[in-house]
C-alpha cells in the first residue's frame, strides 16, 4: 500500500502530520471585512459609511417633519361627522372646525345621491369664534334626494378658495 503524496486528492487532511493552519486565528488577525464579493474593506472605512448613512436618514427625516408641519400650521382644517337627511332636499352635514379663531371662513359643502353624483352644493361662511375647534351644522339643499352630506373644501374667507380637484 502506498502513501498518498501531500496535497493530492486522496489526502486525508486529519492524518497526522497534514497541513493544519488555524484560519480563525488569521482572519482575526486582519482589521478587514470580507463581503459577498471577497472585497476586503477597514472596520473604519465600513463604520464611517455607517456614520454617515444614519446621518443622512436622521436629516431627511427632520426635514419631512418640517415639511408636515408647516403644511398643517396656519391652514383651516375639517373633519366631517356626520349628516342627517332633513328631506327629500334637504341634507344638515356636521362638522368640526380647527383654525385660527379671529378669522372667518368658508366651507364647501356637497350632497351627493346613490351614484355618487353631486346633487346639492352650497357655501357657507361661519364668522370668528372665541374657541378652535368649533362644530356646526350647516343645510345643503339638493335637486334629488341625496345619500350623504360633507365638507369638500374650507379656506379662510378673505383668502381665495383652493382651486378645483
Amino acid at each position: 500500500m502506498t502513501t498518498p503524496e501531500p496535497g493530492s486528492v486522496d489526502a486525508d487532511p486529519h492524518a497526522v502530520g497534514a497541513d493544519r493552519t488555524d484560519w480563525d486565528a488569521e482572519e482575526e488577525g486582519h482589521d478587514t471585512w470580507r463581503g459577498p464579493g471577497g472585497s476586503g474593506r477597514p472596520a473604519r472605512t465600513r463604520r464611517t459609511w455607517w456614520l454617515i448613512g444614519t446621518i443622512a436618514v436622521l436629516v431627511m427625516t427632520a426635514i419631512a417633519v418640517w415639511f408636515g408641519v408647516t403644511a398643517a400650521h396656519g391652514n383651516v382644517q375639517w373633519i366631517n361627522t356626520g349628516h342627517q337627511i332633513a328631506s327629500d332636499t334637504t341634507v344638515e352635514v356636521r362638522f368640526d372646525l380647527r383654525r385660527d379663531a379671529s378669522r372667518a371662513v368658508t366651507c364647501q359643502l356637497e350632497a351627493q345621491d346613490f351614484s355618487h353624483r353631486v346633487v346639492g352644493r352650497t357655501e357657507v361662511t361661519i364668522d370668528p369664534s372665541s374657541e378652535s375647534p368649533s362644530r356646526h351644522i350647516a343645510q345643503v339643499q339638493s335637486a334629488a334626494r341625496a345619500v350623504t352630506g360633507y365638507v369638500e373644501q374650507c379656506w379662510y374667507a378673505d383668502e381665495a378658495p383652493l382651486p378645483d380637484r
